[in-house]
């Protein structure tokens, strides 16, 4: 659509047109229930109101500034978006948050409840995550700065926190640095103030983590019937941490002894269908893989295809995922003489090429396990976080968008295999209490999780 009425007067005939056409064009596609986002100076894409309130917000104030992509409007490519194929040299240094954006762009499908008819027990759950997600790409079509044409507010930010986690800047000179740029940009800039906010701002995006407490000798975790418990059951000790003297140790502060972080598997496995590139990637097993009878991917070997054979329903949609399951303990101090260790338990989907299956981008962290030592054979309570989240996709499923087809489907997941370094590191009592062996092709088959133990 011709965007030039945008400059002219706001009571000249064209601008009267030129908005009767884009309140249109939001209508026939991303309304809800009548109403569509506002994008006035003042209403910034955050508040839902009827076409005749919007009239007259953009009338009386204007577009926001930077909003020149539509993309909460119905808009379906970024005009804003240079052609990278026709960039000069100069130019291939931010391909990487063109890329980014056209993710965006792409995942929004999966809010558009009226486009995929969701189911009205979804519904809740979609809005909760749309709002976050509808102010994120609103910021994301925003420019740095007024005029701005190489970054975006979300590519700059993006691009600036990437830097900061690879060369390990510290949060208090990430804040400096920020006020600098701030500083040297044009007046109008949208950067956020400090670390604080532009962690808030990308949170939007939907993949954090949950922190849960845990006895200090690794015997429970303080969840579920021992959420509000302040002792362990098993060995007695205080969730809290303390100080000696006093009576039974006086409390410091309610700081847990111990804490455990966890990273949901549903959402990050929905993540890797809202991107065209990645939902093709992960169909690639069963319609990209050269079928010669030669072992070249693990869909090739007698573990999946006896699981297929076994497990027709699950094998019949070939988006599910089969994930392998690793484990290993590192010191993030490198050889600094500090006695501190942390073991991630990583979860690896198996769907995609072999070229791109090993690589750490393709690798899903689960669970979050620091201390002073290994758990050992007490890995298995920090694994009930990943088996009920293995075992919830494997009978349920979860309801997700596929961008390559604009549908959605239930995903559902399985184990296939496991690293020996979570036998080694436990007993094989412990695993068998969650793992049985089938001796036929000894793949790792996940079993009930409805065990004393949990």
């Amino acid at each position: 659509m011709d965007k030039s009425w945008m400059k002219a007067p706001r009571w000249s005939v064209e601008y009267d047109e030129g908005l009767r056409n884009f309140i249109e064009l939001a209508l026939s596609t991303l309304a809800q229930q009548n109403k569509i986002l506002c994008p006035c100076g003042i209403c910034g894409n955050n508040y839902w109101l009827e076409a005749r309130d919007i009239r007259d917000h953009l009338i009386s104030v204007g577009f926001m500034d930077g909003y020149t992509s539509w993309i909460l409007h119905g808009e379906g490519t970024w005009s804003s978006v240079p052609n990278v194929s026709s960039s000069s040299q100069s130019e291939e240094g931010h391909a990487e948050g063109d890329v980014m954006d056209q993710m965006l762009m792409e995942g929004f499908g999966m809010y558009d409840a009226g486009a995929l008819g969701v189911d009205e027990e979804c519904e809740d759950e979609l809005d909760v995550d749309a709002e976050a997600y509808y102010k994120l790409v609103s910021d994301g079509s925003q420019q740095l700065y007024p005029c701005c044409k190489r970054f975006s507010k979300l590519q700059f930010l993006v691009r600036l926190l990437h830097l900061k986690n690879l060369w390990g800047i510290s949060n208090g000179c990430f804040d400096d640095l920020l006020s600098l740029i701030k500083e040297a940009l044009p007046e109008g800039e949208l950067l956020p103030k400090n670390f604080h906010e532009a962690k808030k701002f990308v949170k939007a995006i939907g993949i954090g983590y949950k922190c849960i407490d845990a006895c200090i000798n690794d015997c429970i975790l303080f969840r579920k019937e021992y959420a509000n418990a302040k002792f362990c059951p098993v060995c007695k000790s205080s969730r809290w941490k303390s100080v000696k003297g006093g009576v039974d140790g006086r409390r410091v502060h309610r700081v847990p002894a111990k804490a455990v972080h966890h990273f949901p598997l549903k959402k990050r496995l929905q993540r890797l269908f809202m991107s065209s590139k990645t939902a093709c990637d992960m169909r690639w097993h069963s319609e990209g893989r050269t079928k010669d009878g030669l072992l070249q991917h693990p869909a090739d070997s007698s573990v999946w295809k006896n699981f297929d054979a076994t497990h027709l329903e699950f094998s019949s949609e070939v988006r599910n995922v089969r994930l392998g399951l690793a484990t290993d303990g590192f010191n993030p101090f490198g050889n600094m003489n500090v006695s501190y260790s942390i073991w991630p338990i990583i979860l690896i989907p198996y769907n995609v090429p072999p070229w791109v299956c090993m690589k750490q981008s393709n690798f899903i962290l689960s669970v979050f396990i620091p201390g002073k030592k290994g758990p050992g054979k007490d890995i298995d309570v920090y694994m009930q976080l990943t088996i009920d989240d293995l075992l919830e996709l494997w009978n349920d499923g979860v309801m997700t968008y596929d961008v390559s087809s604009s549908k959605k489907f239930c995903l559902r997941a399985a184990l296939l295999w496991t690293n020996l370094e979570l036998i080694l590191t436990g007993n094989m009592t412990a695993c068998r209490d969650f793992f049985e062996i089938d001796e036929s092709y000894k793949p790792w088959v996940l079993k009930s999780a409805s065990k004393e133990r949990l």
